[in-house]
């Protein structure tokens, strides 16, 4: 579940982003299909997990805005 969902978000992302963040996203891609694996077993540690790594997800979407904004001021 949380696995598809950051594949979804990385996916939209330009390939220059992708290209520096792969091994970023590749890492949080494995914790999510683990944790979407294991995480009913136990419901806290679902939840820590799920928010540690959103911080992390947090950190990619805020390098891929400020990529944006560059480029975006750059073609202007």
């Amino acid at each position: 579940m949380l696995k598809q969902e950051l594949e979804t978000l990385f996916t939209a992302m330009p390939q220059i982003v992708k290209d520096k963040l792969q091994p970023v996203m590749d890492n949080l891609l494995e914790r999510a299909g683990e944790l979407d694996e294991h995480g009913s077993k136990d419901p806290d540690y679902y939840e820590e997990e799920r928010e540690d790594i959103m911080k992390e997800v947090h950190k990619v979407k805020y390098l891929n805005d400020q990529w944006q904004i560059m480029n975006a001021k750059k073609n202007n």
